[in-house]
């Protein structure tokens, strides 16, 4: 599906953001072509190569995140805190999280979605697996999936906080 085919849902016309946090640079990059490839100038990526810069990010909240990529072993901060840090705050608990790790450990997996992960796909010993793996997940993530709607107060201070980010430029 190439960015020009793609519509994400919604009727947006405001790029969806989306934040890789992952301290592998060439994964990163991997991750950033895969998204770019299939939404084009529908997303706008962001990259955290450290947990701590993930939480800063986070944190920072605007724009605010419409998906997280999130890999469990990092420098500073780890994906179980940051996962921790993003469902205890009102603003990001419901952003949708994938978490993309090499761990093959049930007891990570287990953890993973008891602090609220959304999805869980550990990275395959072959590039070529771990590329079909991940070309689907913003698919479903951004296209197909539904959140909750936001309540009235929630909504109108979403559309605020775009409008005024798209308005003061990148």
């Amino acid at each position: 599906m190439g960015a020009k085919q793609s519509k994400l849902s919604g009727g947006q016309d405001h790029p969806r953001h989306i934040l890789v946090v992952e301290d592998d640079g060439s994964y990163r990059w991997v991750l950033r072509r895969l998204l770019e490839s299939a939404f084009g100038d529908e997303i706008s990526v962001e990259e955290a190569p450290t947990g701590d810069d993930a939480i800063v990010r986070i944190d920072l909240g605007e724009p605010p995140l419409d998906l997280i990529l999130l890999d469990l072993s990092l420098p500073g901060h780890s994906g179980f805190e940051i996962l921790g840090h993003l469902r205890a705050n009102e603003r990001t608990r419901r952003v949708p999280v994938i978490v993309v790790t090499s761990s093959q450990e049930e007891s990570d997996v287990r953890r993973a979605y008891e602090l609220g992960a959304n999805s869980f796909v550990s990275k395959s010993d072959s590039p070529e697996k771990t590329l079909q793996r991940l070309r689907l997940l913003p698919v479903y993530w951004l296209e197909l999936n539904r959140l909750p709607e936001e309540d009235a107060s929630d909504s109108k201070s979403r559309a605020s906080r775009r409008s005024s980010t798209s308005s003061a430029g990148p």
